[in-house]
């Protein structure tokens, strides 16, 4: 039994010395990164894009606007928040519109700050309007994923808000 016991002990000292290949060193493949264009961690190519695509962070996107929601509708109870999730591969301008018979607030928002702002709390925004009948936007993001966030201003009526939202790479 000791003798098991300082075999183990002895293995695991030397599994700190051991080469693990790529990552060992905090680099990573192209497929590690999963990664399908571009250039990884050593410096080995990724692969390219099709024309007129570019690569951006690994990722190959249409250089021109991609529509993310068109004529798309949001319903919020009086004084509730309706959102609605989006993933942008690399940065991007991001455009929104939305429209409404009442009055809403529009707003981007990263997943763990729309959680707080759809509760009520304080919570931050990349952009907020104010309370509005209609509201236009643009602002630049990163790569990741997003809820364009809307709450009913409203105390009595309910929300129909319809909207739009694009991104240009």
């Amino acid at each position: 039994m000791q003798d098991g016991v300082v075999g183990v002990l002895l293995s695991l000292s030397l599994v700190g010395c051991l080469n693990l290949g790529p990552g060992s060193t905090g680099t990573r493949s192209c497929a590690q990164l999963g990664w399908g264009c571009g250039v990884d961690d050593m410096g080995v190519s990724c692969g390219s894009c099709v024309a007129p695509q570019a690569c951006s962070v690994g990722s190959c996107v249409d250089p021109s606007a991609q529509v993310i929601a068109s004529g798309a509708t949001a319903f919020a109870v009086a004084g509730g928040y309706s959102g609605v999730l989006f993933t942008l591969p690399a940065a991007a301008t991001v455009r929104f519109h939305a429209s409404s018979p009442g009055l809403f607030q529009a707003g981007v928002f990263t997943l763990s700050d729309w959680t707080l702002f759809a509760s009520g709390q304080a919570s931050g925004a990349f952009v907020l309007t104010n309370p509005s009948p209609s509201a236009i936007e643009a602002l630049r993001l990163e790569a990741g994923t997003y809820t364009l966030g809307f709450r009913c201003a409203s105390a009595l009526d309910s929300c129909l808000i319809r909207y739009g939202i694009n991104a240009t790479y």
